[in-house]
């Protein structure tokens, strides 16, 4: 690694996503010029705080992509870290003074899309005699050949103090509906001073069971979710990485369904902020407590995260049966009457949007021949023919949550106008994540005697 260090300070603003699109124009053979195409290059470096003096160093990605450039690179400007911290890069970047240049680095790989994309790993520690709140501007510049250079900052701020992370950053794919997961708890300390006593908030959605601990409280969310709240004594030095002995055992029900994140949140017990809302937490029996125990070397440096992770399960196919529920009504023309038409979930298995927001089912209504639609339900929409004239059905949506033995009810009122005669229909329009274990039931006639 080649370290910069820098002895004068500024102050800087939050970074965001960098992007250069230009184009270039050459000169073709013939009478017409044509135009070719430099590509595109764009970077990305998030916001970095790292300890006082003594803490462990921090790893940041700044991030490349390109698509198409020639000679891709990013050059960054140190000199606004002076007083505040020092930087380290690979050995395959150039410094020049306080100017440090990456060309895409050589681990780079294309996606699916054909954008390379690369990281360069910095390393940031805190300056010989910064203090604690100091801040400074980590200037960089994305390049390309025939490309405008596109110039952002990043601000690199010292904290004193302990500065908890957690860890865990896990997917797992092939879970099944009875299986027993050892889920991963481990934390560790950036700061520059030792943690005592932490919490930690854990959330398993709706269909995930997890272990007793008696040093732990637990509740129900509004999305059916238990969280969890644990309070775990002991001094965590820095550096040192803790975990959970064994992991936190979570058991999969039959109410599992789709993909579920089971997220965490620590913090250091004194500065700890409110307990999760809407939820009731208790005590469980336990013949064990929760312990987080110090595991291998001090990392150092440790790579840049938050104070939240978690496990990713991913694409749990637990059985669910959604159906339509249909109605018969009578009336005579002339008359207004009201029919409600649903949808049920039948399970065992929930469906839930919770991880990427939305809902989970819908129906779609096609009403009776004859009748007219007074008036659209609320969370309900239209549709129209091909000519866009009337309404022709009517889509209403569920929650971010299905629950097994809830339905969907939607009442509608509709005018006879006659002559009527063939039945409307209530259908299953939307399952999430998949379609249900039984097409049979996903359809209802909707009659009018």
């Amino acid at each position: 690694m080649t370290t910069v260090r820098i002895t004068r300070g500024r102050a800087l603003r939050a970074l965001t996503v960098l992007a250069v699109v230009t184009a270039a124009t050459g000169t073709a053979a013939g009478p017409a010029a044509a135009t070719t195409d430099p590509g595109w290059v764009s970077g990305w470096f998030n916001d970095v705080t790292v300890g006082a003096a003594g803490a462990p160093g921090r790893t940041a990605p700044l991030e490349l992509s390109s698509t198409g450039a020639t000679a891709p690179r990013v050059t960054v400007d140190l000199a606004g870290l002076t007083g505040v911290a020092t930087a380290s890069f690979p050995d395959w970047c150039v410094t020049e003074g306080t100017s440090v240049t990456c060309p895409m680095p050589p681990g780079a790989t294309p996606d699916e899309y054909g954008t390379v994309n690369g990281t360069v790993p910095v390393v940031f520690r805190a300056a010989p005699g910064a203090v604690d709140g100091a801040t400074g501007t980590l200037g960089y510049t994305v390049r390309a050949e025939g490309l405008e250079p596109y110039a952002q900052q990043a601000t690199v701020s010292v904290r004193s103090g302990p500065d908890l992370l957690d860890l865990v950053d896990e997917y797992v794919s092939g879970v099944q509906v009875g299986d027993v997961r050892d889920v991963p708890v481990a934390v560790v300390n950036a700061g520059d001073q030792p943690a005592v006593d932490l919490r930690v908030t854990l959330r398993f959605p709706v269909g995930l069971r997890p272990a007793s601990y008696r040093n732990c409280r637990y509740g129900t969310d509004p999305v059916l979710a238990t969280v969890v709240v644990c309070t775990v004594r002991g001094t965590f030095a820095p550096g040192i990485r803790h975990e959970l002995r064994h992991g936190f055992t979570t058991t999969v029900g039959p109410a599992a369904l789709g993909d579920k994140r089971i997220s965490q949140f620590v913090e250091p017990l004194a500065t700890a902020g409110p307990l999760p809302g809407n939820v009731s937490l208790t005590r469980r029996e336990a013949d064990r407590a929760l312990r987080l125990r110090p595991v291998g070397e001090p990392l150092d440096p440790i790579a840049a995260g938050g104070a939240g992770g978690g496990t990713y399960l991913r694409d749990i196919h637990g059985a669910f049966d959604v159906v339509a529920v249909g109605a018969t009504v009578t009336g005579a023309v002339g008359d207004t009457v009201r029919v409600t038409v649903g949808i049920r979930n039948d399970g065992p298995g929930v469906p839930d949007n919770t991880v990427s927001g939305g809902s989970t089912s819908a129906l779609i209504f096609t009403p009776p021949a004859g009748v007219t639609v007074l008036e659209t339900p609320p969370g309900c929409g239209s549709t129209q023919d091909e000519e866009g004239g009337a309404p022709t059905a009517w889509i209403c949506w569920q929650g971010g949550v299905f629950p097994a033995g809830q339905s969907l009810t939607v009442p509608f009122d509709l005018r006879i106008d006659g002559p009527t005669g063939t039945p409307g229909e209530v259908r299953v329009y939307y399952n999430h994540p998949r379609p249900d274990d039984d097409p049979a039931n996903d359809a209802a006639p909707v009659t009018l005697g």
